[in-house]
């Protein structure tokens, strides 16, 4: 991927003009998605079974490490 040049920052937010352009679409995009609630169903699947999660994250770690080292 081509690396972009260098852009003159904005002085008030320090951004050059295309991030500050990515940054304010982005929040106009999904802010109000972000917003919303999630379903309890939803959030369950998230918080109920911490053990289980810990034991995926543990497997996936593994997987990273030999694949990155292979």
């Amino acid at each position: 991927m081509p690396h972009r040049p260098a852009q003159p920052q904005n002085a008030s937010t320090g951004l050059d003009p295309f991030d500050l352009w990515i940054r304010r679409s982005l929040h106009e995009s999904w802010d109000a998605t972000l917003d919303e609630k999630l379903p309890d169903d939803l959030l369950r699947l998230f918080t109920d079974d911490r053990g289980e999660w810990k034991a995926m994250k543990a497997r996936w770690l593994k997987l990273e490490q030999i694949r990155d080292s292979g």
